[in-house]
């Protein structure tokens, strides 16, 4: 739903998002959003708002001020207004007044996507960080906005969903690494790369070139922080999900060798022989026969 204001020292478009319930299930959803051009006097609040306000200066200069501080804002800058928090905000006497754009997000995770962006509550502002791709994702979501009771609510939903991702990526692209990861870190996402992609057969140099470096380097990274070789790890997940399906399923030893991502019946059965110290025939026959405990293995 639109409505507009025009008077007193602004004019201003205001485009209301229709929530609901699949929206709601969703980590980030928007609020409203809109576009303001003012006149000089321009001034706002004391105020404070319920969710996210990012606010990008298309034009001109305004001024902010918030409980901790103040900030001159010109063309290409961005601020945010925080949930319950105190902001005021207001054209410069002798300065062009501001032309801005802005967008209300709400939902579990808006906290952490704001945050992506390097916009802290303390200086909640970014100097010269606004882009073409990030005005072309914002013109494009406020499009849709507009247009969204036009749409089955399944479709703006999800749409709705592509155009705000779209938009922080947007955001992100120009901000620097906010935190210096350390080798820990980069080892579980690695990790986590691994669980998700054993079954499809993944080899060390792409686990490698996921994590951005040669696979020499890697290898003896990884193997120091995680205390084994990578491609040992890779085989634990395999094997792990073999144990899993032969407990769990009635799927037979072929198919349980191509689903854990191995190219052969004898590579996996050499391998979980190798590795147990049991073939997988034997190994089902003892948990189901007998009742043995999986991690006996």
């Amino acid at each position: 739903m639109d409505s507009s204001v025009t008077g007193g020292n602004e004019s201003a478009a205001f485009i209301y998002y229709a929530l609901n319930e699949l929206d709601k299930q969703c980590s980030i959803w928007p609020v409203r959003g809109g576009i303001t051009e003012t006149k000089p006097g321009y001034y706002v609040g004391p105020k404070r708002i319920e969710s996210y306000s990012l606010h990008i200066v298309k034009e001109g200069f305004l001024r902010v001020e918030w409980d901790a501080g103040s900030a001159t804002l010109s063309e290409g800058d961005i601020f945010c207004l925080f949930p319950m928090r105190t902001y005021t905000y207001y054209a410069i006497e002798g300065e062009a007044p501001p032309k801005m754009s802005w967008i209300v997000i709400d939902g579990p995770l808006a906290a952490d996507m704001v945050a992506l962006t390097g916009i802290k509550m303390e200086y909640p502002f970014l100097h010269g960080k606004w882009t073409k791709e990030a005005g072309l994702a914002l013109h494009d979501l406020l499009h849709s906005m507009r247009g969204a009771h036009k749409e089955n609510a399944i479709v703006r939903s999800l749409d709705m969903q592509g155009l705000l991702y779209r938009y922080f990526a947007a955001l992100c692209r120009t901000t620097p690494k906010l935190f210096a990861m350390e080798p820990a870190d980069w080892v579980e996402q690695s990790k986590s790369y691994i669980r998700q992609h054993a079954s499809e057969g993944i080899t060390v140099e792409q686990a490698a070139r996921a994590a951005g470096m040669n696979r020499t380097y890697y290898s003896v990274a990884f193997a120091k922080k995680a205390g084994m070789p990578p491609s040992d790890f890779i085989t634990q997940v395999r094997m792990d999900a073999a144990k899993r399906l032969l407990a769990e399923t009635e799927a037979s030893i072929t198919e349980i060798a191509y689903t854990t991502g191995y190219s052969s019946l004898y590579a996996f059965t050499r391998t979980f022989k190798n590795r147990l110290s049991v073939s997988p025939t034997s190994y089902r026959e003892a948990i189901r026969n007998e009742g043995t405990s999986v991690d006996l293995f």
